[in-house]
């Protein structure tokens, strides 16, 4: 038995949790420090690649493993003449905000992919603020994704601009 376990039985002495910092003004002097120290990672540590984005009207989200395989996906349509271009968060917290201001002019869409069910779209929609449009692709269960799969979502999509 753990004595300062909550294990919900009756009969034994009340374990209480508290913060370090019993006052509320001294606990909310430490979480305005920490506040600070979280905006500093976020200007400092956020990082990222930018592929391709110059004139891209569709940007494609990646990370990891299928950023790979969408960078192949790119470089193909980018023979048929397709504007794709892609962002590659390398951090994930702090998310990178950066890269999509900078993109942000020119991207008619964007598309996040990745290998789950869409633990970074959120992320991504909340960089964009509904500015544009944010649509997700996902494979999980370790299917992953080949560029030809890839290449044709990206062309449906650009379709329905047509």
């Amino acid at each position: 038995t753990k004595d300062w376990a909550l294990t919900g039985m009756r009969g034994r002495k009340k374990n209480i949790i508290n913060t370090l910092y019993l006052q509320p003004e001294k606990l909310e002097e430490h979480n305005l420090e920490l506040q600070k120290k979280y905006q500093k990672i976020i200007e400092n540590e956020a990082r990222y690649e930018l592929y391709n984005c110059e004139e891209a009207n569709l940007i494609v989200v990646a990370y990891g493993t299928v950023a790979r395989i969408a960078k192949t996906a790119i470089k193909e349509l980018k023979k048929e003449e397709l504007k794709v271009g892609m962002i590659r968060p390398i951090t994930l917290w702090p998310f990178p905000v950066e890269p999509f201001e900078k993109t942000i002019s020119t991207a008619k869409s964007y598309l996040t992919i990745e290998m789950n069910t869409g633990q970074m779209v959120e992320d991504v929609r909340l960089a964009v603020s509904g500015r544009k449009q944010v649509e997700f692709y996902g494979r999980n269960g370790g299917v992953v994704p080949a560029p030809a799969e890839i290449s044709k979502k990206i062309k449906e999509i650009v379709s329905r601009w047509n």
